[in-house]
């Protein structure tokens, strides 16, 4: 028989137990050094860049778990984190001794300079454990390896800014096809050749929530599978079209959606104007359309939209009264002039 005393010490204990479990295990955290092969590799890739002098940190004979911009794993001594965004760092090469680094789980080489060089064929399906990829603005150039169908842990990939890199058709499906963890997809002036990339997409990669191909230029129609990605909040295809299309009317069965960038585009025809009643929608820009013709709708009381950009395109000039409606408006170019 349990006593009183003894059921209320219990949970006590039970705290007790979990929190020395806690302090131990950041205890470990902090003692354990950076495995040798690890720090090698790391010394091997700072020794690739023309101008290391942001890597100043990255000495022999320290513990690289303390470097600038590096995380180590609990208790592992192995490198989780690198992250090198922004340090201006210049190479002509992307050094293989990275994919030694197996553990990772994010890395960053945003806004780097890599002189158009062109990304390993192999080393990264190595990197099985990454969560986050991002290459932005880092100047790389040619195909991007279809290795990455390896890291299906992916949930964010940003490649944007690398102008010269692509994906053909049949490695952006292999890739696509691995990616049903993805919640982020950055791929502005991302060259996508073929025209299935919309139905790839649905296909895969059920739970995006950002897809950003902005100047991509695509080609072909967006594919009704499409609607079928409910959880996109941002959707980003500015400039991004080379043929004459028109605005899917399934755009406002994405409740979700809070972003619709579809600037500099080539569509015509109608506008649907059910978009302009999703109740997240804050961001709309359709601007640099010409033979999109838009007709303004009857506004609610309770309309989120904060930006309408509708700059160069074949609007109505009928304004409704309704219009004032819109209280969370910040910006609405070629309407502010106008009298309701």
């Amino acid at each position: 028989m349990i006593s009183t005393k003894q059921r209320l010490l219990t949970p006590i204990l039970i705290l007790l137990i979990c929190c020395y479990s806690i302090v131990t295990a950041a205890n470990n955290d902090t003692t354990v050094p950076c495995l040798p092969e690890q720090a090698s590799s790391l010394l091997q890739l700072k020794n690739s860049f023309i101008n290391n002098a942001n890597l100043s940190s990255w000495r022999a004979g320290s513990d690289c778990c303390h470097w600038e911009g590096i995380t180590c794993g609990m208790a592992s001594g192995r490198v989780i984190s690198l992250d090198l965004s922004g340090l201006n760092l210049m190479s002509n090469r992307l050094d293989a001794a990275l994919f030694n680094l197996t553990s990772l789980r994010n890395l960053n080489l945003a806004s780097n300079y890599f002189w158009r060089a062109e990304l390993p064929v192999s080393g990264f399906e190595r990197l099985t454990d990454m969560i986050d990829l991002n290459f932005s603005h880092s100047n790389f150039y040619g195909q991007i390896p279809i290795g990455l169908a390896c890291l299906m842990k992916l949930v964010t990939l940003d490649f944007s800014s690398n102008y010269g890199l692509y994906f053909d058709e049949p490695s952006f499906q292999t890739v696509m096809a691995n990616m049903s963890n993805l919640r982020e997809l950055h791929l502005d002036e991302i060259e996508i050749f073929g025209s299935t990339w919309s139905a790839v997409l649905a296909d895969n990669i059920p739970q995006l929530e950002i897809l950003s191909l902005l100047a991509c230029r695509i080609s072909g129609p967006i594919h009704s599978s499409f609607s079928r990605l409910r959880s996109l909040k941002v959707i980003n295809l500015g400039y991004s079209f080379e043929l004459p299309s028109k605005v899917p009317e399934f755009f406002a069965e994405l409740s979700s959606l809070s972003i619709l960038e579809i600037a500099g585009n080539s569509f015509e025809g109608q506008f649907p104007t059910k978009i302009f009643h999703l109740k997240r929608l804050r961001t709309l820009d359709l601007s640099h359309n010409p033979n999109l013709s838009i007709n303004l709708p009857e506004f609610p009381d309770g309309n989120n939209l904060e930006t309408l950009a509708l700059a160069a395109t074949n609007l109505s000039y009928h304004i409704p009264s309704s219009f004032a409606n819109l209280k969370s408006l910040k910006r609405s170019d070629r309407l502010t002039h106008r009298a309701f």
